[in-house]
């Protein structure tokens, strides 16, 4: 399994938090059929998706990129001590895992410069935070946290329309996004903003709305070659095959469905790399088009 690479002068790593775990398919996807499922068998085993049970393998992981001495983490999982008892998965986890992926590739959270939220469901900005004597405080000090406008405008919106904070993404605004702003550290852009530019080198962002209003995808392109940090536009490799297969959560299916067939063609046009928040096993992979479907192939 890749778990990193270089991208020109460019380094990206996978930061895993919860390396697998098996979900339910109604988690996930409610119209995934037997059917749907023999069709793939010859390359999503019984680990990705059960034959059984129709229950998916699944990951969840942040990505590091490291440019011009920037250390910039790319969303930041569930998080410890979050209370999301309707979820049970991620609920009040006590884990090191996280913490631990940063320092095996060297770095403490006091070396991160940049954090840039794909979006803010609950499973991507809980490390945002963590519990300091029962304050929530950012993880990272010295990092300035980079949001699409667009995206934590809807969720605040939302927010302040409600009587209890749990009810808007089961609160991880409150205890994961708004700490982050109210110790100063947030930073709103556009979901086209360039987060670094040098000659040859850049990462930015690009709009792939539908499982959230503002979702976006990080880039990170140097010397001809590139990386699409996806987010949550594609959840499993059976989405490849199903491009318009709609994910539990999605706010607009539809969209949802343009912008994840727009990275896929995009990968597979272009040759760019995926780089997958939430597939196990073949989280940096190349994208192979084949009529209406996609596949993974391996990325060396």
């Amino acid at each position: 399994m890749l778990t990193g690479l270089d991208i020109g002068a460019m380094r990206i790593d996978l930061v895993p938090e919860i390396r697998y775990r098996l979900m339910p398919r109604e988690f996930l996807f409610p119209d995934l059929t037997h059917a749907d499922q023999q069709r793939n068998a010859d390359w999503l085993g019984p680990q990705l998706l059960h034959p059984d049970t129709l229950a998916v393998g699944m990951a969840f992981q942040a990505y590091l990129i490291r440019a011009r001495g920037q250390n910039i983490l790319v969303d930041t999982c569930n998080g410890n001590h979050k209370s999301r008892p309707s979820a049970q998965w991620q609920h009040d986890l006590r884990s090191h895992n996280f913490l631990t992926s940063l320092a095996d590739l060297g770095l403490r959270p006091e070396d991160i410069h940049i954090v840039l939220c794909t979006h803010l469901h609950t499973d991507h900005v809980g490390w945002n935070t963590r519990l300091v004597n029962g304050e929530w405080v950012p993880t990272f000090p010295n990092a300035r946290y980079v949001m699409n406008r667009a995206e934590f405008d809807h969720y605040k919106a939302w927010l302040d329309r409600v009587d209890d904070p749990k009810k808007v993404m089961h609160g991880s605004i409150a205890d994961s996004v708004l700490p982050v702003v109210d110790h100063g550290q947030a930073e709103f852009v556009s979901d086209t903003a360039q987060i670094l530019t040098e000659i040859g080198e850049e990462v930015f962002l690009s709009p792939s709305p539908g499982h959230s209003p503002g979702h976006v995808c990080i880039h990170a392109r140097a010397s001809g070659a590139e990386a699409v940090v996806s987010g949550d536009v594609i959840h499993h490799p059976v989405q490849l095959d199903m491009p318009d297969l709609v994910m539990r959560a999605d706010a607009d299916p539809d969209l949802a469905a343009q912008s994840r067939r727009k990275v896929m063609e995009h990968c597979a046009g272009t040759g760019a790399l995926l780089c997958a928040g939430h597939i196990p096993f073949h989280s940096i992979s190349r994208v192979q088009e084949g009529g209406q479907a996609f596949r993974l192939a391996p990325a060396g």
